[in-house]
């Protein structure tokens, strides 16, 4: 029975392209987000050699929950690649505007979004007729990896918007910028959701690309979203990161 269980453990972990022997546990990163009042799942990719820091492995893998505002991904570049969101106006607005977006993806409409979900496999789900929650009220789940596929495959301008749609939406989530790295991501938080926040993006360090996904939810509803920020940095610290040297 347990060579039985090992098996399909095995399975699905070359499924999702984590296997025994590129994946590794930090103990580290569970401090980190206790000593912040968080609990959940963190995953760290390096692209060049494939290998996954992963904490919680089966939350990562196989819970799914609401993506929040991380989901204004698929409205943003549909709306680039329609030209509702250019670069040098005023409608290049900042990911954090729940408003403009729910706007935003009112003006695309139904059919448009769920060709895009589609399109894009983005989660799983019967995605209710409310245009302006969906997103949010457990009717589309997506799971930690999902999301670190979906910002990699942006990374590479390898989703199926136009080229220069992905370059325009991976400016607007740039957050961080100096001479020793590059910091990009996608941040959203709703204490309506068990105090629920995902952040995904990626690092750059001497031009080299590590991406990562953030999902937890915190004890407290206070200040959800910074709290999960400066965890991510404080774990991005812990393995290296921020200092122009990896």
């Amino acid at each position: 029975m347990k060579k039985k269980l090992f098996s399909i453990v095995l399975i699905v972990m070359v499924a999702f392209g984590c296997t025994p022997n590129n994946v590794k546990s930090d103990p580290a990163i569970a401090k980190i987000l206790d000593s912040a009042g968080l609990q959940g799942t963190f995953a760290l990719l390096e692209n060049s050699t494939e290998l996954f820091t992963i904490h919680n492995l089966s939350s990562y893998k196989d819970s799914a929950f609401a993506p929040l505002n991380s989901f204004f991904i698929v409205p943003a570049l549909v709306g680039i690649d329609k030209g509702y969101i250019t670069h040098d106006s005023s409608s290049w607005v900042s990911m954090d505007s729940t408003v403009s977006y729910t706007n935003l993806i009112q003006k695309i409409g139904r059919a448009e979004i769920m060709k895009a979900i589609d399109s894009l496999h983005y989660g799983k789900g019967i995605v209710s007729a409310q245009l302006d929650k969906f997103w949010s009220d457990n009717s589309l789940n997506i799971t930690a990896d999902e999301q670190l596929g979906l910002i990699k495959k942006l990374y590479f301008n390898e989703l199926y918007f136009q080229k220069r749609s992905q370059e325009i939406f991976k400016k607007m989530i740039l957050r961080e910028d100096n001479a020793n790295y590059k910091l990009s991501y996608i941040a959203a938080a709703d204490p309506s959701q068990d105090n629920a926040c995902w952040i995904t993006g990626f690092v750059e360090e001497n031009k080299h690309p590590f991406f990562f996904v953030l999902h937890t939810n915190a004890k407290s509803n206070t200040d959800i979203l910074n709290k999960n920020v400066q965890a991510l940095k404080s774990i991005l610290t812990q393995q290296g990161f921020l200092k122009g040297v990896r």
